[in-house]
């Protein structure tokens, strides 16, 4: 499965839905006319577009990082989401308990969005274990949510508590990021004097590459490559000197991919 096409072709879903969101909030701005089928005109096209971005999240984590059960997991709560929604609207439902399922799968659905973004980033080892906590937080905090939702707390001290730990969840968003800007100067070994500045390579010792479409590859940073083998020349050494050996992959990197 290509998962850059399908990160694509919900990108363009995004876009669509999202400028015909906007056509629909000005032509009624404008006609002065706000009804009962604008307003469920309106919450479809804004359902689908906020189910793209957090599919098109879960997609970029599962082209990128390979977790196919988490991916895929992500994928399917957004599209649930987005049809108990669309459904509830247009079907008029009533009923309590169908809104807190759907409400429910909203929730999940974000958290697989917010905690697929932030496991993106390809961040130094030193660093890796704020990802670790952005995923327990962000899913305590989604707990925290669906037992207000489905339980219907009234208590004022478990919502300080549920403030409180979405602050920690803003602080991993904002600091992720942070810490993958740092992480390559921290990875440069420091230059002593006297010593001449070497050029670091970007490639690893050990490439490990994985298929996404045809002759196009690509590593766990998200780099992508071509990749052709080549022939020995005539005078190689046979035991694996300098020269390439015959059989041996010609891996061309090409431009990093953008999420």
């Amino acid at each position: 499965m290509n998962y850059t096409e399908t990160r694509r072709l919900l990108l363009k879903v995004f876009i669509g839905f999202l400028s015909l969101t906007a056509l629909v909030a000005i032509t009624s701005v404008l006609s002065r006319e706000f009804g009962e089928t604008q307003f469920k005109v309106l919450v479809t096209t804004f359902s689908i577009s906020a189910g793209s971005i957090c599919a098109m999240s879960c997609a970029g984590f599962l082209e990128r990082k390979g977790a196919k059960g988490v991916g895929f997991a992500g994928i399917l709560a957004a599209g649930v989401a987005v049809l108990m929604a669309i459904g509830g609207v247009w079907g008029e439902i009533k009923e309590t308990g169908y809104w807190k399922t759907t409400l429910t799968s909203i929730v999940v659905s974000v958290a697989f969005a917010h905690g697929c973004l932030l496991r993106l980033p390809n961040l130094a080892a030193s660093y890796r274990w704020t990802q670790t906590v952005s995923t327990i937080l962000i899913g305590l905090l989604a707990v925290q949510i669906i037992l207000a939702i489905l339980g219907e707390v009234k208590d004022e001290g478990y919502y300080r508590l549920m403030a409180a730990l979405s602050v920690l969840v803003v602080l991993v968003t904002l600091v992720i990021p942070i810490c993958s800007r740092l992480g390559t100067g921290a990875a440069e070994p420091s230059e002593g004097p006297g010593q001449v500045p070497q050029k670091s390579d970007p490639l690893a010792e050990k490439l490990h590459l994985r298929k996404i479409s045809a002759g196009l590859f690509a590593d766990e940073a998200g780099r992508r490559y071509q990749v052709t083998e080549i022939t020995a020349e005539p005078d190689a050494p046979p035991n694996g000197g300098p020269a390439t050996r015959s059989g041996s992959p010609e891996v061309a990197e090409g431009p990093p991919s953008v999420s």
